[in-house]
């Protein structure tokens, strides 16, 4: 779901188990994963790109993903992880569903257009983060009331 952390975790490495980057690093890393999420490299996120993320987490093919193809998909720490798996596991039965795309991907579209910019994603993305994890990112954050 949140692809944007397999970049920032590539970028920034073992500092992430501490703290997770902020103001231009942030902005560089989330642009980097908006590029490579857009597919089609016109400079909109659609659903069907997201999509093709999606899938890819879902390792045994069953619509749904749990915490383990999450973390291994992504490869991430678990303090990273976890607070933000357990976000969008909406009603809490450790799976996140596929028909979740959808509801990210409005999360995604602050101006209901039903396209995803740049700047859409950057927002909502840095939002989350701090709301996850806490305004400067390593300080204590909202948990899982963060999917707004």
């Amino acid at each position: 779901m949140l692809r944007i952390l397999v970049c920032l975790v590539a970028v920034f490495g073992s500092s992430w188990q501490v703290t997770l980057p902020h103001g231009h690093e942030l902005k560089v890393a989330i642009d980097q994963q908006f590029a490579a999420l857009d597919l089609n490299h016109n400079g909109i996120l659609e659903i069907s790109e997201l999509a093709a993320f999606g899938a890819k987490e879902d390792a045994n093919h069953d619509g749904q993903v749990n915490l383990q193809e999450y973390m291994t998909f992504l490869n991430l720490p678990l303090e990273i992880g976890q607070p933000i798996f357990n976000v969008y596991d909406k009603d809490k039965d450790g799976f996140i569903n596929q028909s979740f795309l959808t509801e990210y991907y409005h999360l995604l579209d602050h101006n209901n257009d039903n396209s995803v910019s740049l700047h859409e994603y950057e927002q909502y993305i840095s939002t989350f983060l701090a709301c996850v994890f806490g305004a400067d990112h390593g300080g204590h954050g909202h948990g899982p009331n963060c999917d707004h």
